[in-house]
C-alpha cells in the first residue's frame, strides 16, 4: 500500500496553470518537480486539472507514511509553496488515501477517472472490508474486461472527515477512492456505454450505506524521485 497525499486548489481565472511556455505555467512544476528531489520527500507528485472544471487543480503526492509528509512539511512546506499564490486562489483541503497496489500508476496515464464514495465518518472496519471487496470484483468483472484501462488502484481515506464533493451543507464523511487510468476521456465515457460495465456498476451505486458517488477525470504532469 501507499499513503497518498491529495488536495484540491482554486485556479485563478484565465491563468494557464499547465501550460510551461507561460509564466505562470512553471509556478507549479518548479514547486512540485523540488519534492521529489529534497531530501525526505515525497516518492513522486502529480498534478492537473480537472477536466470538468478547469479553475480546480488536484496535487497527489505518495509517501512512505503520514508522519514523513508532516516532517517534511515542517521543514520545506513554507519555501516549497511560496509561489503557489500567484496563481492560484485557495486551498480547499489536504487529506491522505491509503491505496493499493502502488505506486497508482493511474496517475500517469493521459486520464486519470478518480471516483469517490462516500460513508458516514463512523463507518467500521468490517463494512470498509466488504467495500472493497466488492469493488475489487468490480475491477475484476469489470475494469479489467476493457483494453483501454491502463492501471487501476484503491483504498480509504485515512481520516474520516473528507468533504463531499458538491455537498452545500459542508458535509464530511469517510471516502473510499480510486484512481483509474484511461488512454482518452472518450475512451472512459465509451466503455460507459458497454454490457460489461453497466452490468457491474450497479454493484457499487447500490452500495448500502453511502451517501455519495461521485466521478471527475484529471489530466496529470508527473515528478519521480530519481527520475
Amino acid at each position: 500500500m501507499a499513503i497518498i497525499e491529495l488536495g484540491r486548489m482554486g485556479v485563478k481565472p484565465g491563468y494557464k496553470v499547465m501550460d510551461e511556455s507561460t509564466p505562470e505555467g512553471k509556478v507549479l512544476p518548479t514547486a512540485y518537480n523540488a519534492v521529489t528531489t529534497l531530501p525526505g520527500g515525497p516518492k513522486d507528485a502529480h498534478w492537473g486539472l480537472e477536466v470538468e472544471d478547469e479553475l480546480k487543480v488536484w496535487g497527489f503526492f505518495e509517501w512512505n507514511s503520514i508522519e514523513e509528509h508532516e516532517i517534511f512539511a515542517k521543514k520545506y512546506g513554507v519555501e516549497v509553496v511560496k509561489d503557489l499564490p500567484t496563481v492560484l486562489t485557495h486551498g480547499e483541503f489536504t487529506k491522505h488515501v491509503d491505496v493499493t497496489p502502488a505506486p497508482a500508476r493511474a496517475l500517469k496515464s493521459p486520464v486519470t477517472e478518480i471516483m469517490l464514495l462516500y460513508f458516514p465518518s463512523d463507518i467500521s472496519p468490517d463494512e470498509k472490508a466488504k467495500i472493497s471487496a466488492r469493488f475489487q470484483q468490480f475491477v475484476e468483472e469489470g475494469l479489467n474486461k476493457c483494453a483501454d484501462v491502463t492501471s487501476v488502484s484503491h483504498g480509504w481515506g485515512v481520516q474520516n472527515d473528507f468533504p463531499v464533493r458538491d455537498a452545500a451543507d459542508g458535509q464530511t464523511g469517510s471516502v473510499f477512492i480510486a484512481f483509474v487510468g484511461w488512454p482518452s476521456f472518450d475512451a472512459n465515457t465509451k466503455f460507459q456505454e458497454t454490457h460489461d460495465f453497466k452490468a457491474q456498476i450497479k454493484s457499487i451505486t447500490d452500495t448500502e450505506g453511502m451517501l455519495k458517488m461521485a466521478t471527475f477525470h484529471v489530466r496529470c504532469d508527473s515528478s519521480e524521485r530519481g527520475v
